[in-house]
């Protein structure tokens, strides 16, 4: 990758260096830990977070984090639930599949990245004897989608966003769902399975995005799909109340990353517009920001296991979370786009020598505060995605 500057390419290689550390350091012998700090809620491997670090791993071709994920592989697969779900979290051989309601990405981001660790080792042994368990995870997703139509269906909280308001068919969950039937079709060679991720694909395409090319196929929900404005991005969520017309970060990026078709144009100048609004390219996770006396805002003040922590422009309610900012610079990369991603890495490494403090969990966006839990393997991969 070009580095921007002289003073910035030596920040890259410390700030690389130091990511790769503290994966490291999270690395135990059940798998990838939340932090390098090993402390709290942290302390476990976590389905999302470990699996996010690990494809980190895979692209950076770090042998130690490498084989911190295989065992964090393992360790998931072996409290795999009766019904095929991937636990949230595991800790000290004691498995949680979420605390108001499950997981539904821990399922979906367990799949995706063992089927990536199975492609990159070509483990024959490996694959052969995990292929029921990601089978039985399939079929798990299968029955999510309670109307058999073909979209997975989230509960509130039912993701990383486990604290916002989202919820439904969302994108995020059912793009991730598409990237696990399309890995899982391409490691055991499945046509039965590729035809199902195609149609997949063509399903989110043609109900979370709009415009004036789109086609006249048959609607998830043909009343809300009437009335809802096109926007220059995917919708954030369906239910069936209708559509949140919310950007949501994660979902875009991942839907950029796996090629779906969008307007790049409209979308880097609605990124440019955001980045206008909040004067900085630490993109807020989903946009607008929610308020006091917003309608959704009554979902946000209740949703919390510990402390709220949704207050505007924080952790989810607009806060910017640096694991998701490096994949959509991945995404952008993929798509052509480099200058974005350029000035999104700029950003961020700016910060981190401006506020000393590096790989904290999420960014404030109206002061751009450091917040959240410290060395977050979530941050440090964020980091290795933007540079790669």
């Amino acid at each position: 990758m070009k580095v921007h500057s002289a003073f910035f390419s030596k920040k890259y290689n410390m700030f690389r260096q130091e990511a790769i550390e503290i994966i490291r350091k999270a690395i135990t012998e059940e798998g990838i830990l939340a932090s390098a700090q090993q402390r709290d809620n942290y302390a476990r491997v976590w389905a999302r977070d470990s699996m996010m670090t690990g494809y980190a791993g895979i692209l950076i071709n770090d042998e130690e984090i490498l084989a911190g994920l295989e065992k964090s592989v393992l360790t998931l697969a072996k409290h795999q639930a009766e019904n095929g779900q991937i636990p949230s979290n595991v800790v000290n051989d004691k498995a949680s599949y979420g605390t108001h309601v499950g997981r539904t990405d821990a399922t979906t981001w367990w799949i995706v990245t063992t089927c990536e660790y199975l492609t990159k080792t070509q483990n024959h042994e490996l694959k052969n004897s995990l292929k029921e368990k990601i089978y039985k995870a399939l079929s798990c997703l299968k029955s999510w989608e309670y109307n058999q139509r073909g979209l997975v269906y989230s509960p509130l909280g039912g993701n990383w966003a486990d604290e916002y308001v989202t919820s439904g068919y969302t994108l995020y969950d059912n793009v991730l769902r598409y990237w696990a039937l399309k890995n899982a079709a391409e490691v055991y060679d499945d046509e039965t399975l590729k035809t199902v991720a195609e149609n997949t694909k063509n399903l989110i395409q043609e109900n979370f995005y709009k415009n004036e090319n789109g086609s006249d196929s048959a609607k998830y929900h043909e009343t809300a799909y009437a009335k809802v404005t096109a926007k220059p991005y995917f919708y954030a969520s369906l239910n069936a109340n209708g559509y949140d017309g919310r950007f949501d970060l994660a979902g875009n990026a991942l839907a950029l990353l796996l090629d779906f078709d969008l307007d790049t144009n409209a979308f880097s100048e609605f990124l440019n517009g955001v980045k206008e609004e909040f004067r900085h390219w630490m993109l807020p996770a989903f946009y607008p920001v929610i308020f006091p006396g917003d309608d959704d805002w009554r979902l946000l003040e209740n949703n919390y296991s510990y402390s709220f922590k949704n207050e505007p422009y924080h952790f989810h309610n607009g806060g910017s979370w640096p694991i998701f900012l490096g994949w959509l610079c991945l995404g952008l990369k993929q798509k052509g786009i480099k200058d974005i991603p350029e000035k999104i890495l700029k950003q961020y490494e700016e910060l981190m020598n401006e506020k000393g403090e590096h790989f904290r969990e999420y960014y404030s966006t109206d002061q751009l505060l450091p917040l959240g839990t410290e060395q977050l393997c979530f941050s440090a991969s964020g980091y290795l995605l933007m540079t790669y």
